[in-house]
Parts: structure tokens; C-alpha cells; sequence
């Protein structure tokens, strides 16, 4: 018998490896891409803005309500300001005249930073514990945007009592960028950053993404080298930068995977246990160029997707054109793409399909699953044909006769529909949940026909 795995409460399973997998049947693991709305929402229509919006910035939680959107421009020769959008909802943005930056002589504007050297790639996080300067932020900064690696360049830092008014720190954080994303919340007490050395391409002979963190925001550690292109990737693939975002314990990398050949970058989705080692999830787009306005980059917030109704909504910058731009064709504007919550990856069957966990140390509460027993993700929201049948199995591997066979329980459903999320407990014969079996060594059996399973819990409320 393998050794126990003890599952913690309330916390959704995904199967991005095969660490609870002990044994699997006509299964397939599939990787599903986000979907992107086709129109952007912030695009460049104020004088300060040019012809380029660009979401090298982040979305944060404003404490009575709704969003605020930190993001900047791109303009050759010009200094990059920092930006403020608002949003009550997440899908429609306004640009409010906040009267704190002079631009032309007038306040009348949504700018929250400028400063005399080119300065760009604002990440913000929102610190409700630290009641003095609950915003600060990180921005690249280099005296002269011509000469990009000449004089005083690296990670500055910033912080605000309001998230409107701003004060830089005097001191460089670390000498490091020109791409780079601080995460939106500590991990394990530390500010974590991942950015590029100025020596990656001595180190690596391509861009690369290094990791670096801070216990005071201050002082910073040596930049570790944790992710570069490998053997599976064309010649002509770099990684231009990548955000990093955490959830139920994984950690999540938006990377920005870039053609240099084509020089377009589209999003891939990686997966990693410590933030750390990182494995792709796979080659194909997560976010890919499907539109005029992100047909040649798209690269997202610093801060990872925000919940709306049944959906994750992965904020981005796109553009038309990128480093070869030239002054008639350049644009860029921000947009979402969305992902139902946490179904990142399903483990999918047609007819026949059979799953055991490891054996699992249940902790009490009932079996929650997120799954979808349509014909296909087009299908009708309850054309359910499909149907998952869950089995227990006891600490020996036998099935146990009171949860399994004709005992078992059938679970049909979608639980992500019409704009909302359906936690629906799977329930044996008798109106049993799993919280009998609290304390007990099991294994659960999943017979999946035509369904696809993305993640289990055990749910108490």
C-alpha cells in the first residue's frame, strides 16, 4: 500500500502531475486555453496615452469595492507615466481626472506617477496590515530610455497611503529588469519578484527569468536563475518575462513566451510546487494573438486572474506591433481573457474511463467536485449526457460494499454555468456524504463517461 496522503480541507485537488494518481483507464489530461473577449477594454484615447496602452502593470482590490488598474504607455523619447484606471464591476474601466500629476499644464488627468527618467512596469500590491503605506509598488526605472542599460537603471521602490499619491523610495532596490513582475501577496512572509538579470544573456545567451525576494521590501536577495528556454523549444523561442500568481498551494506562471523570429509573444501557462522548479503545462498559447489589436504581443498583469461570477479574468496588454514598430502602425490596448474558475486542466474521458486516487487520509466534510458531464464544452449548459460514478475504496484497495457498486455514488452535472459556480455535494444511496468516513484511510474511484473531472475537494462549510 502506498503511504497515506493526508488531504487538507477546503481545498480543491487539481491534477496538474500524477501525485494523486495511483492508477488510471482510457483517461486523457487536458490543458485548456483561455478564452479572449474580443474586444479590448482600456484603449489609448487621452493625449498622454499616445497610440500605445500597455499592461505592464497590475489589477488591485479597492477596500470598499470594485478594482483599480495600475498601467502605462509606450511612447518613443517619452518618460512612461504610471496610469490609474477604475472599474466597479472588472469589465468596464474608467479613467477618472484624479488633479495629482501635471501634464501640459493641467491636472485633468488619470496619471498617479511621473518622473523625469523613462520609467515603466508598475507592480502593485495592496498590504491592508501595514496602515501607513498599505500600496507599494515596484517600477523599473533608467535615466534615459535610449541608452537602456547606461547609468542608474534597476527596481525602484514606491509606496502610498492611498494608492493615488506616491513616494519613491531613495534607494534602488536591486539592480535588475527591464521586464519584471512583483506578486501581488507575500509567500511565506517574503515580497517575491521575478525580473532579468543584467547579465542573463552572459549567463544564458537568451532572455531568462530570474527570482528574487525581501522580508522589508528593502533588501533584496541574489537573483536566481529559475527558468530559461529548453531543448523542447524552437531555436528562435526566448522568455521575455513572467507573472506569477498563487492558489490551493500551486503556483502559476503566465509566461511570456516570445518568437523572436516573428517577434510575437503569446502567453504559455506553467505550473510549479515552490515557485521555483517550473514544468510547461504545455506549448500551445494559454493566451494566444487572436485579434488585430493583440496580434503581435500580449503579456498580463503582475498580479494573476480576479474571480467574476463562474470565471477568472486574466487582465493583458496587446499589441499591434512590437519592437519593430514604426510610428503609422503603432497601437496597443488592454483586455481580459477569462477561464472558468480553476479548470486549468481536466482529466477527460469518452466511454470507459477509470481513476483511483493514492490513498487519502479524509479529513471530514462532503466530496465536492468541479466536473462537467456535458457532450462538449459546446454543448447546451444541461445537455448532460455524460455522468461521473464515484466508488470508495478502503485502506486495503478493496472496494468498500456499502460505498461502491451497486452502492455507489453518480454525480451528472456542470458545476460552472450560467455565471455561476454549483457546489453540489456527490451523495451516496441514503443520502450519505463522506463525512462518515472521517479520520479513515480511503482511496476514491472515479468512472468517468463521457465527462471531464478538473479538481476534488473536501468541502466543509
Amino acid at each position: 500500500m502506498e503511504l497515506t496522503m493526508e488531504l487538507p480541507l477546503n481545498t480543491p485537488q487539481y491534477f496538474f502531475d500524477d501525485a494523486l494518481i495511483a492508477d488510471h483507464r482510457r483517461l486523457t489530461r487536458r490543458w485548456l486555453p483561455a478564452t479572449i473577449f474580443p474586444q479590448p477594454v482600456i484603449v489609448p484615447d487621452r493625449p498622454w496615452e499616445g497610440r500605445m496602452v500597455v499592461l505592464y502593470g497590475t489589477v488591485v482590490p479597492v477596500p470598499d469595492g470594485g478594482w483599480r488598474m495600475y498601467y502605462t504607455n509606450f511612447t518613443p523619447g517619452a518618460t512612461c507615466p504610471v496610469m490609474l484606471a477604475t472599474s466597479t464591476d472588472g469589465i468596464r474601466w474608467e479613467k477618472p481626472e484624479l488633479g495629482i500629476v501635471e501634464w501640459r499644464g493641467s491636472t485633468a488627468n488619470n496619471i498617479v506617477i511621473s518622473e523625469a527618467w523613462f520609467s515603466g512596469e508598475p507592480s502593485v500590491i495592496y498590504e491592508p496590515e501595514d496602515a501607513a503605506y498599505p500600496y507599494k509598488a515596484v517600477l523599473f526605472q533608467t535615466p534615459d530610455s535610449t541608452t537602456h542599460w547606461a547609468g542608474n537603471w534597476g527596481l525602484y521602490g514606491y509606496r502610498s497611503a492611498d494608492g493615488l499619491r506616491w513616494e519613491r523610495m531613495p534607494a534602488m532596490l536591486i539592480q535588475a529588469g527591464d521586464r519584471t513582475n512583483m506578486m501581488a501577496g507575500k509567500v511565506d512572509g517574503q515580497y517575491v519578484t521575478y525580473t532579468r538579470h543584467k547579465d542573463m544573456f552572459t549567463h544564458t545567451g537568451t532572455r531568462a527569468v530570474y527570482r528574487t525576494e525581501s522580508a522589508d521590501f528593502q533588501h533584496w536577495s541574489d537573483l536566481e536563475l529559475v527558468l530559461r528556454p529548453d531543448l523542447e523549444d524552437e531555436p528562435e523561442i526566448e522568455y521575455y518575462g513572467m507573472s506569477v500568481f498563487k492558489r490551493h498551494g500551486w503556483f502559476f506562471g503566465l509566461l511570456e513566451y516570445w518568437d523572436c523570429a516573428r517577434d510575437v509573444i503569446q502567453t504559455c501557462l506553467m505550473v510549479s510546487r515552490d515557485g521555483k522548479q517550473w514544468r510547461h503545462t504545455s506549448r500551445q498559447p494559454f493566451i494566444a494573438a487572436a485579434y488585430d489589436w493583440n496580434q503581435a504581443w500580449s503579456t498580463c498583469a503582475s498580479n494573476g486572474p480576479i474571480l467574476i461570477g463562474d470565471s477568472m479574468l486574466f487582465y493583458f496588454g496587446g499589441r499591434w506591433q512590437a519592437h519593430g514598430y514604426d510610428t503609422a502602425q503603432q497601437y496597443g490596448a488592454i483586455g481580459y481573457a477569462s477561464l472558468p474558475t480553476d479548470r486549468f486542466c481536466a482529466l477527460e474521458a469518452g466511454a470507459g474511463g477509470r481513476l483511483d486516487t493514492v490513498p487519502l487520509q479524509w479529513p471530514g466534510g462532503d466530496l465536492l467536485l468541479n466536473a462537467d458531464t456535458r457532450d462538449s464544452f459546446a454543448s447546451h449548459p444541461w445537455y448532460l449526457h455524460g455522468e461521473i460514478a464515484v466508488e470508495i475504496l478502503g485502506a486495503d484497495g478493496e472496494p468498500l460494499p456499502d460505498w461502491s457498486g451497486d452502492r455507489k455514488a453518480v454525480w451528472r452535472g456542470n458545476t460552472h454555468c450560467r455565471g455561476a459556480v454549483h457546489h453540489l455535494p456527490v451523495i451516496w444511496p441514503g443520502e450519505r456524504g463522506l463525512d462518515a468516513l472521517r479520520g479513515q484511510t480511503i482511496q476514491l474511484r472515479f468512472h468517468l463517461t463521457h465527462a471531464r473531472l478538473f479538481t476534488f475537494e473536501a468541502h466543509t462549510s
